[in-house]
């Protein structure tokens, strides 16, 4: 009734998600009971992810999320439902995006607590510019080191995005000199269309 509420639908039109929190609860392959998967689909539903995306996978996504980071259900769902958001994963895709969320939590120092603040700071910027999810889960990986919170390690890495770009007369003449920009004008760390190169490419640029 309580989820029925923030959707704005009736309690009939919500029963196909009580249905899903008893399967949830009931899946062996999960460590959820029913109270747990309605609210990781009560955050979802107070962040927007719609009923069709929640039964579509985007709920067993965050109990998964949970599970493999050991988040509890709140922040998983908040993670699950901001990737979502800013990177257009559908719900369907979910469990690609999982894999991923939890190969930084894996390689890293960072727990999922860590890397929300960093999805929270970066991730925005970072789908702005081009950064695909798996560029952006190995690029926080990869400075997580040098980073004593996913908070830090989120704000320089955006920081370094929308440096690519030269902020100022000096940072184009340097970038020219280095030849990141050529002659021409085409700043090396895009390609013909306009696109920003993958991380790799980029790293290779630079440490060229």
């Amino acid at each position: 009734a309580d989820i029925a509420s923030v959707m704005g639908v009736t309690f009939d039109e919500a029963k196909p998600l009580g249905d899903l929190i008893q399967n949830l609860g009931m899946d062996p392959k999960l460590k959820v009971d029913a109270l747990g998967a309605s609210d990781a689909i009560m955050q979802l539903a107070q962040s927007g992810i719609s009923m069709a995306d929640i039964l579509d996978g985007a709920a067993r996504s965050t109990v998964l999320l949970s599970n493999a980071t050991g988040g509890d259900m709140a922040t998983s769902a908040a993670v699950a439902s901001d990737a979502m958001a800013l990177f257009g994963i559908q719900a369907k895709d979910m469990q690609d995006a999982v894999n991923g969320i939890t190969g930084v939590t894996v390689a890293s120092k960072f727990g999922i607590a860590d890397y929300q603040l960093a999805l929270a700071a970066a991730g925005g910027v970072a789908s702005a510019v081009g950064v695909d999810f798996d560029d952006f889960n190995t690029a926080i990986t990869a400075i997580a080191p040098n980073f004593a919170s996913g908070s830090d390690a989120g704000t320089s890495f955006k920081t370094f995005l929308s440096r690519l770009v030269p902020q100022s007369k000096e940072a184009e003449s340097t970038m020219r000199a280095l030849g990141l920009i050529t002659e021409d004008g085409k700043n090396q760390f895009y390609d013909a269309a306009g696109n920003m190169k993958s991380m790799a490419d980029i790293a290779g640029i630079l440490a060229t």
